[in-house]
């Protein structure tokens, strides 16, 4: 015969166990992260591989950051949620509309961008500013030509 005192208990450790793992989801580092971060915003991330205008371009990022906020610590999640949410608010605008999203959002962009920025170069090492490079002039303004007649 079976103690209904065991059975109770063993069907509350049984039942706290189930609510634990269902709360506690994939365990999300920051290792995990920034590996991913180093990954997309790389020469082999979307961005860098597609041109601007590239219809593929904008999906590649969304799916980019889809998996990238999958991968978010805690501290940074909300970061990567608002950058995945305007993402996918651009993508589904039609093109005449984007500029308007842009604007819309132009506030929640810097912020954000700086929030990641910051976060990728204090816990991951990584500096994400991009520069754009000069315009090389294409003649030498100190070159003279020689005058021929």
């Amino acid at each position: 015969m079976t103690n209904p005192r065991r059975q109770g208990v063993t069907a509350l450790v049984l039942a706290v166990s189930v609510f634990a793992a269902a709360c506690s989801g994939p365990d999300t580092t920051s290792a995990d992260f920034c590996e991913k971060l180093g990954e997309v915003t790389g020469p082999a991330g979307v961005e860098s591989a597609l041109v601007p205008g590239d219809p593929a371009r904008i999906d590649g990022v969304v799916i980019e950051l889809a998996e990238l906020h999958d991968r978010a610590p805690e501290e940074i999640a909300t970061t990567t949620r608002s950058l995945l949410t305007f993402f996918r608010s651009y993508q589904r605008a039609a093109r005449d509309e984007r500029r308007d999203v842009i604007a819309e959002n132009e506030e929640l962009l810097a912020q954000t961008s700086a929030a990641l920025d910051q976060y990728a170069l204090d816990e991951c090492g990584l500096f994400l500013e991009r520069v754009v490079p000069t315009p090389l002039p294409t003649v030498d303004p100190t070159f003279q030509a020689p005058i021929t007649d």
